[in-house]
């Protein structure tokens, strides 16, 4: 199973809303989100995986944004409560740390959970002491790790999922063009045999976070693929001229054009690369249409979880033949 690790900015959500609307991903991706602001966007996301009847993980005590302030206020919180409670498909996300024992007693007392509900993201490559008082002989839903031995035997046998942070974040879209193609994961491959029920990751955004954004003066955008072994590549298509932040919709064409080129060449009649998102970005480059760039990055969202929902059940239908 996949756990991407997605934050609440709204086109991320939306990416999501859209996947699951569409019946795009199974119940073998279940995204953990972490929320920035609590938006109708966000209530609309998790009111579509207790329609498809899909478990989410849902961080109550995110690192980033407003959203922990803005749940004080009293209509907000009224809603946030009813929202959690009355889902039975939202599992709990909490980042371990020094308040968790308390913060996790606090849960169980104010809504139907039990231990089982809680999805435990480690930040520590050594086993918090919090842990073990907390959950003692008990098992949560997951227990969301880095890459450890040292704490995956410590934790044998808790619902391992292996995190790690795929994206190769630069610091500037026109960086891509030294390194147009990397290597991103072969965790849908292994994670089974080195003892994990499942992997996550920050899809192809990266784990960074910064408040607002900002015009680049390159365009880059980043489409992962399989290679002949099923192992995910991805490619950084980037714009020409880069010179200012003008134009972006020539940037986001220049760009668009190095990709189609590429995708009618290598994956012509390719069924995994065949997904809702490559469609909407062909009909871009053939109607000569600009969507912006927070649904460019939607799209890219899109594209990476279809493919790797596309290559976990290409893998389960392999191991039924």
């Amino acid at each position: 199973m996949y756990f991407p690790i997605i934050r609440g900015r709204q086109y991320d959500l939306i990416a999501l809303r859209e996947l699951k609307e569409r019946n795009l991903i199974s119940k073998k991706i279940v995204p953990i989100i972490e929320p920035i602001k609590f938006s109708s966007t966000l209530i609309s996301l998790l009111s579509i995986f207790f329609e498809k009847q899909s478990p989410i993980v849902f961080i109550t005590n995110p690192k980033i944004g407003s959203f922990k302030d803005e749940i004080e206020i009293p209509s907000t919180k009224k809603e946030y409560q009813r929202m959690i409670s009355e889902n039975e498909f939202v599992r709990v996300g909490h980042y371990l740390n020094k308040k968790s024992k308390i913060e996790i007693e606090a849960l169980l007392e104010e809504y139907p959970f039990n231990y089982e509900n809680f999805a435990i993201i480690h930040s520590s490559e050594s086993l918090d002491q919090n842990y073990s008082e907390i959950f003692k002989d008990k098992i949560p839903y997951i227990n969301v790790i880095p890459y450890s031995m040292s704490l995956r035997r410590k934790l044998r046998n808790q619902n391992l999922v292996a995190m790690s942070d795929k994206f190769n974040k630069m610091s500037r879209n026109s960086d891509y063009l030294e390194n147009p193609s990397e290597e991103f994961s072969v965790d849908h491959l292994f994670f089974e045999e080195e003892g994990y029920i499942g992997f996550s990751d920050y899809s192809v955004v990266g784990s960074a976070y910064a408040e607002g954004g900002f015009a680049p003066y390159a365009v880059a955008i980043h489409i992962v693929y399989p290679n002949k072994h099923n192992e995910i590549e991805i490619m950084h298509f980037v714009s020409d001229s880069n010179k200012d932040t003008s134009d972006a919709a020539g940037k986001f064409s220049e760009a668009l054009n190095k990709l189609m080129d590429w995708y009618t060449k290598e994956f012509n009649g390719n069924s995994l690369m065949d997904t809702y998102a490559m469609r909407m970005l062909s009909k871009h480059y053939y109607e000569g249409t600009y969507p912006g760039l927070p649904t460019l990055k939607k799209l890219s969202i899109m594209h990476h979880l279809e493919l790797v929902d596309k290559l976990l059940n290409l893998e389960e239908e392999d191991e039924l033949l």
